[in-house]
């Protein structure tokens, strides 16, 4: 008797493959490196993640970049807001996607975040949602656009 159950087991492992990432796993993994980056302060990556022609959707105004150098023109703007709120040491923490599907071409990505700063020397946050539109541009995946929703900052 334990010798099938050894037979079957052994077959099993040689015949098995690795589990491989499907395109919303890379693509959540593509944007959650870009997080973690933007968290550590990796400008140029930032940058780099986007997409031409990228559409951001944010709270504060302008609330809509679009064209070209949207990446700049965001974090120029979010510098702003951020100084003229008092704003500092502002990071996105995020969990699992509560929803992630994709093709090979384009992906959408929606993920429970909280957004966490210090205003006043007050530690303030707001749990809310980033949603990601990627596409594929050669062979990486690129943010094409993203909207960050949340209610107003506790």
């Amino acid at each position: 008797m334990t010798k099938p159950i050894l037979m079957a087991a052994s077959a099993c492992l040689i015949f098995s493959t690795p589990a491989q990432a499907g395109p919303a796993e890379d693509a959540t993994a593509a944007v959650t490196t870009w997080l973690d980056k933007f968290n550590a302060g990796d400008v140029a990556a930032f940058k780099a993640a986007h997409a031409p022609n990228a559409v951001i959707i944010d709270e504060f105004g302008a609330h809509l970049w679009t064209g070209a150098d949207v990446p700049q023109r965001w974090l120029d703007d979010y510098g702003k807001d951020a100084t003229a709120s008092g704003i500092t040491g502002g990071r996105v923490d995020y969990a699992a996607p509560i929803r992630a599907s994709a093709n090979e071409r384009s992906a959408y990505i929606v993920l429970p975040t909280i957004y966490r700063f210090q205003q006043a020397g007050m530690a303030r946050s707001a749990a809310g949602t980033m949603t990601f539109v990627m596409t594929k541009v050669g062979n990486e995946w690129k943010i094409a656009a993203w909207t960050y929703s949340a209610p107003a900052p506790k």
